[in-house]
């Protein structure tokens, strides 16, 4: 009986044998066809076994290209284990492990993710109707990628013409808060900087030199001095902790980076943009505006900044603190509205053909804005002359000036554009807006109007014009012996040659492109209480074909 079993036990041996490897060599097969085994509401199958292809679907590559680091890889949630289980990693498997590895990594906190500062509340007065002008009449942008670093040298950009601004080459996302660098100005004086939390000194090569509570700082020959020390001709300032300090008794966050520049000390504030803003925002708008206007401002500012770092990334500095870019009275200027519109529109930039664009904006449009090439001769495809919800009321929107013939011939004469004894003026008379003359753009505003006189005429741009006269805006008209309130209308341009009396009436204040603010101001008030972003009609209004996206 026992000699016939043992056959027996055998045979059923072999049996079982056959089965256990043919279980795997299924297995095997299954990794290898095309069909997608199929998944579990978990992320394990019933055998406990982890599906590489699920695994491997949370990985995908990053199709963009920052401008400033490289994007955090995206992390891949590692599938759970059924309770009471162990689950076996198979060699397929086994490659998925190494790639969640490599991909799983906890990405940094950076300004773009820490947690808002508090913010310094204060009383602000109306701000000083500004506008934001371009370095040159042209659009200038260059075509490489973004660097903020403060030692880059100077180098010529490239003037984007009509058919070249398309290929403007800023791109499409920053993965983390850049910063800007704030010139201050420039100064022969010493200066004193401090921080409650003490300040570190770094040299050029961001080597730790020492921490004091104030340090006091000058130019020596090439170098700047720290203490009366002279240590590098670049030096940069930090507060030990926290981001706020103190130069010449006013606060701003960020960094301070001293610079040597042929006998002068260059005073640059290296912050991230988000906290820039916080110092722009009330300094371009007002800040009981309606929320939807102090958004599109927001949004305004952060787009032009985003663009000039552009242009001037291999300059020493990317913005002023003037006009001449915008106005940004650091942190002591900060107000809740303000700093909670920057908040509400973080990393949201403006786009056109996925690039940034030359956010230009004005105090008032004066009732119609203009068209790019009537202005500065570069048509450029968002600048476009629209309707302006300005208040026609308002001393902004609508002025006048008066003055007489003699006081005209010698604002041209000190000018150097005279002509004699005015005899008549040739300018097409201020219409209705929406269509362009050859004198006029689309919004009425001057592109060149003629002075005739006994010496001959000359010709001249409106924003020259404007500049000679010292007027608001180029949208204006001339009306000679004749009071444009009480008369009809009709402009008149022709001199008696007797005691002429000239009046100017005008509309508006500013170069008129781009998004007037005065203009986003009245457009707010139409925004219903739960729409909580209006600001981007307004964008869309003023600015022609944009887009809008969250850039990081």
């Amino acid at each position: 009986m026992k000699t016939k079993q043992l056959p027996l036990m055998i045979m059923t041996t072999l049996l079982l044998g056959i089965h256990s490897f043919g279980t795997v060599d299924a297995a095997q097969v299954v990794g290898k066809s095309g069909t997608k085994p199929a998944v579990s509401k978990s992320s394990t199958g019933a055998t406990g076994k982890s599906s590489v292809k699920a695994v491997r679907g949370t990985v995908g590559k990053s199709t963009f290209k920052p401008l400033v680091t490289k994007p955090a890889s995206k992390p891949v949630i590692k599938p759970k284990a059924a309770q009471g289980t162990t689950p076996k990693m198979t060699a397929s498997s086994t490659v998925s492990s190494k790639v969640t590895a490599n991909t799983s990594v906890k990405p940094k906190v950076t300004a773009a993710t820490a947690t808002k500062p508090k913010v310094t509340v204060v009383a602000t007065a109306k701000p000083k109707e500004t506008e934001v002008k371009p370095v040159s009449k042209a659009t200038v942008i260059t075509d490489k990628k973004m660097n903020t670093s403060s030692g880059a040298s100077r180098t010529t950009a490239a003037v984007v013409t009509k058919n070249q601004v398309e290929q403007a080459s800023t791109r499409v996302r920053v993965e983390n808060t850049p910063d800007v660098r704030v010139l201050l100005g420039s100064r022969r004086q010493d200066a004193s900087v401090s921080s409650s939390s003490g300040v570190t000194v770094l040299n050029s090569a961001k080597g730790k030199i020492e921490n004091h509570k104030v340090v006091s700082v000058g130019i020596r020959g090439n170098k700047i001095a720290v203490n009366g020390k002279a240590i590098d001709s670049v030096v940069t300032l930090k507060p030990a902790s926290g981001d706020i300090f103190t130069f010449e008794g006013k606060s701003y966050r960020g960094a301070l980076t001293l610079r040597a520049n042929n006998g002068t000390m260059m005073v640059i504030n290296e912050v991230p943009l988000e906290s820039y803003l916080y110092g722009v925002v009330p300094q371009e708008a007002i800040p009981s505006w309606p929320a939807a206007a102090l958004e599109a401002q927001a949004v305004a500012a952060r787009t032009y900044a985003l663009h000039t770092m552009e242009q001037n990334k291999n300059q020493l500095y990317d913005v002023s603190t003037s006009t001449d870019h915008q106005v940004y009275g650091g942190v002591s200027g900060e107000t809740h509205s303000t700093t909670a519109a920057v908040n509400h529109t973080k990393g949201i930039v403006m786009l056109y053909n996925n690039r940034p664009i030359n956010a230009l904006f004005h105090s008032d449009g004066g009732g119609y804005t203009e068209d790019s090439v009537n202005v500065w001769g570069n048509d450029i495809p968002y600048l476009k002359g629209v309707k302006d919800y300005s208040n026609s009321s308002s001393s902004a929107s609508n002025w006048t000036v008066s003055t007489n013939r003699h006081a005209l011939e010698g604002k041209l004469n000190a000018a150097s554009k005279g002509v004699g004894k005015l005899k008549s003026i040739q300018l097409t008379p201020l219409g209705n807006p929406g269509k362009a003359t050859s004198d006029r753009g689309v919004s009425g505003r001057i592109k060149s109007a003629t002075f005739v006189g006994t010496a001959g005429k000359v010709t001249l741009s409106g924003d020259d014009l404007r500049g000679i006269l010292g007027l608001k805006s180029t949208l204006f008209d001339f009306y000679v012996n004749h009071n444009p309130v009480s008369s009809t209308g009709k402009s008149y341009h022709t001199f008696t040659g007797k005691n002429d009396t000239v009046f100017i009436k005008g509309y508006g204040w500013g170069h008129g492109l781009g998004m007037s603010q005065w203009g986003a101001a009245e457009m707010a008030k139409k925004a219903g209480s739960g729409d909580t972003n209006y600001y981007q009609t307004i964008l869309k209004h003023y600015y022609s074909g944009i887009t809008l996206k969250k850039m990081y």
